[in-house]
């Protein structure tokens, strides 16, 4: 609110003077208007005092009872309003509770960080903690067996083919290596291997392996999770969840691939690799298609 104090000025009738103050006049008019203006206070924002830096630090204690389940409790000491935690399974930091519960269902090392918020929005890092872990909860374990590739493991893995055109499959050097009796193929090749698995309804579930090959050709490479049984002479579409090979990118690929799965209904479920390639110019590569360190845990708990 902006209030003008009125006051009475007394100007001469001489002309000279009245020439002489003129100039002046719009001066004293804003003088009048600062000096009348009233401050209000301003409540659209908070004062903060001084924020001090913040050591951060946090515990990790053994839940009693359980080789698997341990409490991370932020100890940072003053004023923090949130905390981020990386629990050490791939996820990073993430913002989450002051104190709560992890799990972790296999046996191994975990490096566990921690992160507290003060109220200006900085993050203070604390000192990592890392904690091993001895024992494994067996329902978190590999549902796959032969997993490894390891000689004998093909005993396991189920095989179909599609098409007349079969798939050549080949145990050795810790891989499962799928080929095509000649390349480019004359005629279509599809078909893949596969195992049956146990799941639980509405639990989270990691696949992962390994993969290799060189430039592939009009080929595909896919991971299915279907409750139908693969049959030979027919091709599997049961619940495509990934694709390994891009359509029109025949580039090569070494290295680990993975996808997290959920199913409406425990049972039996069939993981599927499925391959092939197209004639006249298909091919999956001249060193084929190699699978190996086969996983699939299920890792909510």
């Amino acid at each position: 609110m902006i209030i003008v104090n009125t006051f009475k000025i007394k100007i001469m009738k001489s002309s000279k003077v009245l020439n002489i103050y003129k100039p002046l006049f719009p001066l004293i008019l804003c003088a009048l208007i600062l000096v009348g203006c009233n401050k209000e206070s301003n409540n659209s924002y908070e004062v903060y005092a001084p924020v001090d830096s913040l050591a951060a630090a946090f515990t990790v204690t053994p839940v009693p009872g359980n080789d698997t389940k341990f409490v991370i409790t932020n100890t940072t000491p003053g004023e923090f309003v949130g905390t981020r935690w990386d629990i050490g399974k791939g996820s990073g930091l993430q913002m989450g509770k002051t104190s709560d519960t992890v799990f972790y269902p296999q046996a191994g090392t975990y490096t566990i960080k921690m992160q507290a918020l003060d109220k200006r929005g900085k993050l203070y890092s604390a000192t990592p903690i890392s904690l091993t872990t001895t024992k494994s909860d067996p329902l978190f374990d590999n549902l796959i067996k032969g997993g490894k590739m390891n000689a004998g493991d093909d005993q396991y893995w189920g095989r179909y083919d599609a098409t007349t055109n079969k798939i050549v499959w080949t145990l050795a050097n810790n891989a499962y290596t799928a080929t095509t009796a000649t390349r480019p193929v004359t005629s279509q090749v599809n078909g893949g291997t596969y195992q049956a698995v146990q799941v639980v309804a509405n639990k989270t579930y990691r696949f992962k392996m390994n993969v290799s090959y060189a430039a592939p050709q009009d080929a595909w490479l896919e991971l299915y999770f279907g409750t139908a049984v693969p049959a030979e002479g027919k091709d599997y579409v049961d619940n495509k969840k990934l694709s390994l090979i891009a359509w029109g990118t025949w580039v090569g690929f070494t290295g680990e691939k993975f996808v997290d799965v959920t199913f409406g209904a425990s049972g039996t479920i069939y993981v599927v690799i499925k391959m092939g390639c197209n004639s006249p110019s298909g091919g999956f590569s001249q060193q084929g298609i190699g699978i190996s360190n086969v996983d699939f845990r299920r890792i909510q708990e």
